[in-house]
């Protein structure tokens, strides 16, 4: 959570510092072809991943390379994604994080396969997870949607080839999510397995607190 919500974004500051060194066009072209080819396979990656954990840190890496395209972009419109997409990836990298380690306690497991049935275990905590979905993939009314439509702007000002990888990366990344969601919430087991399986009162608050984190981040958004 560390890393994804304060150390990724210490790697985007250093970017914009050294715009000026990286910005001569030689080196320009070299590092977009680099990511260009990056982006994709760390998507790519993510939907071959059956432990949830490494599934979450691996997606987490793969949408932070997105800074590099911004920053080459050099617009207004651009400084502004760069801007949310920093801002609200900490967020919803430490929302998904902190569901994984709850699961991780009621199932005792990080594999997808194995962890089943939650519409049965917990309807509360199955919501909260639908919400934490959304907000990863940056559906509206989310804010993480407005950073990803400037996002997608921002590619095509800085090439119009560049915004059919950005539909490829936005596609992978339905694929993935829809994965671990469908696993998780909506498949079914035997009741059985349920039987030494209990919520604590701990759970219970770590549930309230990503609903504390989640529900003001959109309205102080949608406000301010």
């Amino acid at each position: 959570m560390i890393l994804a919500r304060i150390l990724l974004k210490l790697g985007g500051v250093g970017l914009i510092r050294l715009e000026e060194l990286i910005n001569i066009p030689l080196i320009k072209n070299f590092i977009i072809s680099y990511f260009i080819v990056f982006i994709i396979f760390s998507r790519v990656v993510c939907c071959y991943q059956s432990d949830f954990k490494r599934l979450i840190a691996y997606s987490s890496v793969a949408h932070i390379i997105v800074i590099p395209f911004l920053i080459f972009s050099n617009t207004v419109l651009s400084f502004q994604s760069l801007l949310l997409v920093m801002f609200l990836h900490g967020l919803r990298s430490t929302l998904i994080f902190m569901s994984v380690g709850l699961l991780y306690t009621i199932f005792g497991t990080r594999q997808l396969v194995l962890i089943r049935g939650l519409l049965l275990l917990s309807p509360l905590f199955r919501a909260l997870l639908v919400f934490v979905f959304l907000f990863t993939l940056s559906a509206p009314p989310f804010p993480s949607y407005v950073a990803e439509v400037l996002f997608i702007f921002s590619s095509y000002m800085l090439s119009r080839d560049l915004l059919y990888v950005v539909l490829l990366f936005a596609f992978l990344g339905l694929v993935y999510n829809l994965n671990w969601l469908v696993r998780i919430v909506f498949s079914t087991v035997r009741t059985s397995v349920y039987s030494s399986m209990c919520l604590t009162y701990s759970f219970f608050i770590s549930s309230i607190i990503i609903f504390i984190e989640l529900a003001p981040t959109i309205l102080l958004f949608y406000l301010l």
